[in-house]
């Protein structure tokens, strides 16, 4: 019974941190869409974790405009985060 809750705990925990990554991405896609002002300190910081966070999938597909770029390349980023890690979740259980 304890290595039952021990492994869903563990499951649990990874099915946060990956919600917790994909979410800041999808935020720094809207403040980025949406024109936010990036000298805003929140703005800036959430923009900087994302860009750092997606950084493997920058330039996968180049495009027109760069809210095109950060839609497609980004959004591929919150697919993988969270594909990564139900994975690694269902390993756990």
């Amino acid at each position: 019974m304890v290595r039952t809750v021990t492994r869903y705990s563990t499951a649990a925990v990874v099915l946060v941190i990956t919600g917790v990554i994909a979410a800041i991405i999808a935020l720094a896609m809207v403040l980025i869409l949406v024109g936010a002002n990036q000298n805003n300190m929140i703005v800036d910081v959430i923009v900087t974790i994302g860009d750092f966070l997606t950084t493997p999938f920058q330039g996968m597909f180049p495009q027109d405009s760069t809210e095109r770029e950060v839609v497609v390349n980004w959004g591929i980023a919150v697919l993988v985060y969270l594909a990564i890690g139900g994975v690694i979740a269902r390993v756990a259980r």
